[in-house]
């Protein structure tokens, strides 16, 4: 039982840590421990010398950083060289040194990895860009996004000719937006997410109410267990006076001791655990964790509760054993289980309340409203969930009342005949593996998203025409002649053959050659209106040519596009084309987003044709049979700037994979730790039933089923009703967009669903089986 108790207690501090870190860090990414940026985009240097004394007068305290972006022969991605103060009085969330010192004079510079990498070059050598050359003293990083890749110099004023300038001020909206700079210059002004620290306090509020839950159903399992087996000497102490007020005070005593002892453990056990394992994460959630950064509050409240849970979890099995009359007390039967239907009904209308607020809460960054609508809805849903926990137990024991071997039958109505015991055990199963299920839905939608699924896939490689400068997509597209197009064709053939099985997809544009261009081929762009009723555009991008292999990425067949439908296209609103005469784009069929470097708009050939425009090479995709390394991808760039092209490659992203399969083997384990613990008790409170079956002739192998049985019925209800749960939950808070829990993640619930139960089933068998030392029933 304290081991028991002690595994919940652990996983529930342990779960709060890993909530509380696991939370975004975009803020202070973005604006350090500042409140908002006012940026200058392409600022006059001169006008700087008016508008940045101008800033510091209104706001007081302002921490400037400038960017200017230099191009890498054969590399897609311009690379950023930062001005700024590394004691800055804002910026230190955005910078950390990791090997060296920081630049502190004209002509040095420190770098991050990826930049380092991308020159090879270290501490001591010479980092060149455009014609500079600074020497690296350092390397450092963004501790609150690793994918924050740039060249930092000694101070904001060391990159001449910024090309951009950011003010990290803190001040209130109303200050900021009021600011006009001396100059006339136009600024940006962005604020700092107003519940950005709602998110974190949120999921540890969540996570800690799920795991004391999970506590309290342990501790409710266990003691419901421990009551029953010493039912025969609370019998014996009332027979010679015990009032029921005493009797209730043995077992409350039982689980206030056995609670401080499992909290005391299960606290240290987690805390050490997490020391362990929280630089190992950094690399999944994509910024620094500080180890002792762990919500202290919650696990000192976590330390109460566990023991005032493991208390109250005593009371109501001590109360119900003080009212068991003496004699039958004496007699060790236990009292009769209660019908479920009950059970059933209020599981429905838990499940109502849950569904109703949880469909109510909407986005839970709108703030604490929606955050606590959100944290009710889940756990009324949880506890509808595990209300079925009864029923679902005398299911599948009347399911298997006929159909299965005696070994199994007998383990089965054991379940039943005690659901009280059974119910809690089934019900804590249930929750451990419905929160890993969770954590996998959840994360497998996040991969699939635009924004989590990033650039590309680290199967390809995007090779585009020309140096193509940071506006990316939209920038101009080098006119090439059909002889410079055989030759880069060949080029980038060989590059593809110096790769694991490389296919090469050509991609081209739509070309109007009446019209002029963008400073390259006249490509025909899709635009959207800056302001409602106006005829200023925004190029959004170029329209591609579709083709049947390009469009594979989109799960579209070409022939099955509809004759009326002339562009497919993951944007939306209302599209116009450029630089023709303004027109509407008509005839849409949207696209699913996927990666969003991959084309995503695209005309019918069909349409090309009709239009008289004409098709011109704009880009190769190259896709491999096995993920590119940096070697191949260091080759390809190599070949690329001697060719002339740019290439890209996926950015670090997140590793959100590992963390859904780490969520998948962190859930799979705790509810196998509880699964083992509980029916460890379960099976030893029925010895009395095993010694009879001994003596009546069962074998070591109807001992080791009925084990099994009992530990793989257990863990399939538990599967089944926590994944279903997972599912009923992330349901209704998508409602608004239940695709994108389309994607399934068959192989990780299977693994819940199938594996958890076969490991159970298996663990029984080997460790069941033992003859009783006695066929005698013992004298307690």
């Amino acid at each position: 039982m304290l081991a028991l108790l002690t595994v919940a207690v652990a996983a529930a501090v342990g779960g709060s840590a890993a909530a509380y870190n696991l939370a975004p860090t975009e803020g202070n990414a973005e604006f350090g421990s500042a409140s908002h940026v006012v940026e200058f985009d392409e600022p006059d240097p001169l006008a700087l010398g008016v508008d940045i004394p101008a800033a510091r007068e209104r706001f007081g305290t302002v921490d400037v950083i400038s960017r200017r972006f230099g191009s890498v022969p054969g590399l897609f991605d311009p690379v950023e060289l930062r001005g700024q103060d590394p004691d800055g009085p804002y910026g230190a969330p955005m910078l950390a040194l990791v090997g060296g010192r920081y630049p502190t004079a004209a002509g040095e510079v420190a770098v991050t990895d990826a930049v380092a990498a991308t020159f090879d070059v270290g501490i001591g050598g010479t980092f060149r860009l455009d014609g500079a050359a600074w020497t690296v003293v350092g390397t450092m990083e963004n501790p609150s996004d690793f994918d924050d890749e740039f060249a930092l110099t000694a101070s904001a004023d060391d990159a001449a000719t910024p090309q951009a300038v950011t003010l990290l001020v803190d001040a209130t909206d109303e200050e900021v937006e009021s600011f006009r700079a001396p100059s006339g210059a136009a600024t940006l002004t962005a604020a700092r997410p107003i519940h950005e620290g709602v998110l974190a306090a949120g999921g540890v509020l969540a996570a800690g109410v799920v795991v004391l839950i999970l506590v309290g159903l342990v501790a409710a399992a266990g003691f419901i267990v421990l009551a029953h087996r010493r039912l025969r000497q609370l019998g014996m102490l009332a027979a010679i006076g015990a009032t029921q007020k005493h009797l209730r005070l043995v077992l409350l005593a039982n689980g206030a001791v056995i609670g401080a002892i499992a909290a005391v453990v299960g606290t240290a056990f987690a805390l050490g655990a997490w020391l362990a394992v929280a630089t190992s994460l950094e690399t999944v959630v994509g910024h620094r964790i500080a180890r002792f950064d762990v919500p202290w509050w919650l696990i000192g409240a976590g330390l109460v509760l566990a023991l005032v849970t493991a208390t109250a979890a005593a009371w109501a099995p001590a109360r119900a054993v003080a009212r068991v009359a003496i004699v039958t007390a004496l007699s060790g039967r236990p009292p009769q289980p209660q019908q479920a239907h009950r059970s059933a009904a209020v599981a429905g209308l838990l499940v109502i309340v849950g569904v109703t607020a949880l469909a109510l809460a909407g986005d839970p960054r709108a703030g604490w409203i929606a955050i606590l609508l959100i944290v009710a809805g889940t756990t009324a849903l949880i506890a509808g969930v595990l209300s079925v926990s009864p029923l679902a137990i005398r299911s599948l024991a009347s399911l298997c009342a006929t159909r299965a071997s005696v070994s199994v039958r007998v383990a089965l109505r054991d379940l039943a005949r005690y659901r009280a015991r059974s119910a809690a055990a089934l019900a804590a199963i249930s929750l451990a593996l419905g929160v890993a299920a969770a954590v996998v839905i959840s994360v497998t939608a996040a991969l699939y998203t635009n924004a989590a699924e990033g650039n590309l896939s680290n199967m390809q490689l995007l090779v585009r025409v020309g140096e193509i400068p940071s506006q990316g997509d939209v920038a101009p597209i080098p006119e090439r002649s059909p002889a410079e197009v055989d030759r880069l064709d060949a080029a980038i053939t060989e590059m593809a053959a110096r790769l694991t099985e490389a296919s090469v997809t050509a991609l081209d544009v739509a070309v109007a050659p009446a019209e002029e261009g963008f400073g390259g081929l006249p490509a025909v762009a899709l635009t959207e209106r800056v302001e409602p009723g106006e005829e200023t555009f925004r190029i959004l991008t170029f329209l591609y040519v579709a083709t049947a292999d390009i469009l594979e990425h989109y799960d579209v067949e070409l022939g099955t596009v509809p004759p009326q439908a002339e562009i497919l296209t993951v944007e939306t609103g209302e599209l116009w084309f450029q630089p023709v005469e303004a027109e509407v784009v008509e005839g849409v069929e949207r696209l699913t987003p996927g990666y969003s470097s991959l084309p995503g708009s695209f005309i019918t050939p069909e349409a090309l044709d009709r239009r008289g425009w004409e098709a011109g090479r704009a880009a190769w995709l190259v896709e491999t049979s096995a993920p590119i390394t940096d070697a191949q991808f260091a080759a390809a760039r190599e070949l690329a700037a001697s060719t002339g092209v740019t290439i890209e490659m996926r950015h670090d992203q997140a590793n959100l994979a590992l963390l859904r399969s780490g969520a998948t083997a962190a859930g799979g384990l705790v509810a196998l730790g509880i699964m083992a613990l509980t029916v460890g008790l379960i099976r030893s409170e029925a010895g009395a039933d095993l010694r009879i079956l001994t003596a009546s002739g069962a074998t070591s192998g109807n001992r080791r089923m009925i084990t099994a049985a009992t530990a793989g019925g257990l863990a399939l209800l538990g599967a089944l009703l926590g994944t279903g749960g997972a599912y009923l939950g992330l349901g209704t808070a998508h409602l608004g967009d239940v695709g994108a829990l389309s994607p399934i993640p068959v192989l990780h619930l299977l693994v819940i669903a199938a594996g958890v139960p076969l490991v159970a089933v298996v663990g029984g068998w080997f460790l069941a089986g033992r003859e009783p030392s006695s066929l005698a029933r013992p004298i307690d």
